[in-house]
């Protein structure tokens, strides 16, 4: 086959993949409209990320190290545009993630204990998602801990303000590769004054998503 022809059902792969996802994803959209009321106004979400069991593993279930502990970089993200898309370009590139917590030779189980915030300005959401990455740094490649997705939805109404806010009860969200690593966090979300609402957006390009992993 010519380079030409490969070139091309590569490229048609591309789009496929990415078609398809997104069929998947607005399908997913749909069933969210009829399940959960939309909530539209002024609004400050705020993630805490306590602490994340790596179990000593990467994704694949081998250990991070043969001789230590994983060297994690834990990063967050509050997704309140794509909570459907797949971790990656597609939803919110990664480099536009808050780092939580960098460190050596860990423990398995990882404290954190770190809090996060993004408002919401005058736009309707009915599902966010609260996004974590964990890495496990390396000389030369670094490799994936696990990626960890749970949502809040329109069912949860947001508190009238900060001062009656409570927290959630506290949430263990499985990995997407290894459910058995688990990050637990726990949210809160209430009303602000417009005045005091900070306009936020993932940051993704038109084509970022078609080389994320």
């Amino acid at each position: 086959m010519s380079a030409l022809g490969t070139t091309s059902i590569l490229a048609v792969l591309l789009v496929f993949g990415f078609v398809s996802g997104g069929l998947i994803d607005l399908g997913q959209d749909a069933l969210d409209a009829a399940k959960y009321p939309l909530i539209t106004g002024f609004y400050r979400i705020e993630m805490h990320v306590d602490r994340l069991d790596t179990q000593g593993k990467s994704h694949t279930g081998l250990s991070c190290d043969p001789i230590g502990g994983c060297d994690p970089k834990i990063k967050a993200f509050i997704d309140t545009e794509t909570p459907n898309r797949d971790f990656g370009g597609d939803s919110v590139p990664y480099d536009n993630y808050i780092v939580l917590y960098e460190g050596n030779d860990s423990e398995k189980v990882v404290p954190i204990g770190k809090t996060i915030s993004r408002d919401i300005c005058g736009k309707g959401v009915r599902k966010v998602a609260m996004r974590v990455r964990a890495m496990d740094k390396d000389t030369v490649n670094d490799d994936k801990i696990d990626n960890y997705k749970c949502f809040i939805t329109g069912e949860n109404a947001p508190a009238a303000s900060a001062d009656t806010a409570e927290w959630s009860a506290e949430i263990a969200c499985p990995g997407e590769d290894r459910p058995t690593s688990k990050v637990f966090l726990k949210y809160r979300w209430y009303a602000i004054p417009e005045s005091t609402c900070r306009p936020s957006s993932n940051g993704k390009g038109l084509f970022s998503g078609l080389l994320s992993r």
